[in-house]
């Protein structure tokens, strides 16, 4: 395979992780692509959603309904009469892709889920080679158990590249497996001073129109989005992901500042990735509109509950999307006991309840950990904490390296006497640009 070709394979690669991640619940969003030797595509597929078929078992199964049973079948009677001996002996015979090298982002499972292990697929099919990009963390998969591969005459080897270009949309689930916590976002909008709210708090937009597809886009690829319990309170927000025709028409074209970007920097190329891919993907996010809906994560404080006009925003989109999406926590104080207790009028609590398939989530104003716990047992690969004043702090002591601050500054938008984002001082890793809009990724280590 050429170089030109090896580029075409891991840029497909992006492609299909892409538009894996968002809709494929607590899977991993895994892309699996087929080449004969040359690097022409046979076959590509990423994980469907939650229960759906996994890259490699939706490949295959794409083959087979591209190309009939019976043709199948044709080409490999044809491949075994090249390997019919002298005597009439048909040692080794092949299958129909023993010619061709399978890639994966993400190493095939071994275990019986909600579908059979994919391993004993790729053993069944035998290409000649196959590529991972990463060993899977998954505690109930054999990973680096490579024989049975082996004994079937498949080379398996990993690719750096492969992972480095994986790793933007698998690095939620490589967290969660190893941690417990999903992969936190922290984001803010600012204005050209670095202030996300007048000094009054009052709502108002501060990013430019400009942004607004590629943020809603950014919406599209996380499991679940939060709010803090001063956000629901003013802004009644109702955190799903859409996309209008004024949003299409203002929507700027992302430009990445930062010139060198390290090897395995997720945060980076996450980015960078809805930057390539936002508008080229635009319509099938449109036509799946409902599978791309995240998880919606609000933290309710019991003395400041919002109106009716937030209860009604949700119950319409649960109506919409004939999915409970919403997750509840509510912010209680501990007694000496240290125990927590819920105490809710019997109406409210029971409109809550038709909107989530969970419990309301008892939490104290420092349960950042049990926060992020409780998301990760639910499945949550990746969290967008929508940031004022609340996330950075709650969260501090729960954050670690991998995870990310992103702040869009508005040039254009002034309030001067207004509340700063708190990771304003914090060194910027990398930078993007749309339109007056500055996107800034810092690390979530503060100086305090």
């Amino acid at each position: 395979m050429d170089v030109g070709k090896k580029k075409e394979l891991y840029s497909l690669h992006s492609l299909l992780g892409f538009l894996a991640m968002g809709k494929t619940g607590g899977n991993p969003p895994v892309s699996a692509i087929l080449t004969n030797s040359d690097g022409e595509v046979l076959g590509k597929a990423h994980t469907q959603g939650f229960g759906g078929n996994h890259a490699e078992r939706e490949l295959f199964a794409s083959l087979e309904k591209n190309n009939p049973r019976n043709q199948i079948n044709e080409q490999v009677n044809l491949s075994k009469e090249r390997y019919i001996g002298s005597d009439g002996s048909k040692p080794n015979t092949p299958s129909v892709f023993s010619d061709s090298i399978l890639s994966v982002s993400l190493e095939p499972c071994t275990h019986f889920g909600k579908t059979p292990p994919c391993r004993d697929l790729v053993l069944e099919s035998k290409p000649k080679e196959l590529l991972i990009g990463w060993k899977d963390p998954n505690p109930l998969v054999l990973s680096g158990d490579w024989k049975p591969y082996q004994e079937k005459g498949i080379s398996v080897r990993l690719d750096p590249v492969l992972a480095n270009t994986s790793l933007p949309y698998l690095q939620g689930f490589i967290k969660r497996m190893k941690t417990g916590f999903p992969w936190v976002w922290i984001k803010s909008v600012t204005s050209k001073e670095g202030n996300f709210a007048s000094s009054l708090y009052q709502k108002e937009r501060v990013n430019g129109e400009e942004a607004d597809l590629f943020l809603q886009m950014l919406r599209a690829k996380f499991d679940a989005i939060a709010v803090g319990p001063n956000t629901v309170f003013t802004d009644e927000p109702s955190l799903h992901f859409r996309i209008t025709d004024s949003m299409i028409q203002n929507a700027g074209i992302p430009i990445r500042e930062t010139e060198l970007v390290p090897f395995f920097d997720a945060k980076t190329n996450f980015l960078s990735a809805i930057s390539q891919w936002a508008k080229e993907t635009l319509s099938l996010h449109l036509l799946e509109g409902e599978k791309y809906q995240p998880y919606r994560v609000f933290i309710l404080d019991p003395n400041r509950l919002p109106s009716e006009t937030f209860w009604q925003k949700q119950r319409d989109l649960t109506d919409t999307f004939g999915k409970k999406l919403c997750v509840f926590f509510l912010l209680v104080a501990s007694d000496p006991n240290g125990s927590k207790g819920i105490v809710l009028p019997d109406g409210l609590k029971n409109q809550m309840e038709t909107l989530s398939s969970y419990p309301i989530f008892p939490l104290g104003k420092e349960d950042g950990g049990f926060f992020l716990k409780t998301l990760g047992n639910l499945g949550i690969n990746t969290l967008l904490c929508e940031a004022g004043s609340f996330f950075p702090s709650f969260l501090q002591n729960s954050l670690t390296e991998e995870d990310s601050i992103l702040e869009i500054r508005n040039d254009k938008k002034s309030l001067p006497d207004g509340i700063p984002f708190s990771y304003i001082e914090e060194p910027i890793l990398s930078e993007f640009r749309i339109g007056s809009n500055s996107l800034f990724i810092r690390n979530p280590k503060r100086s305090l």
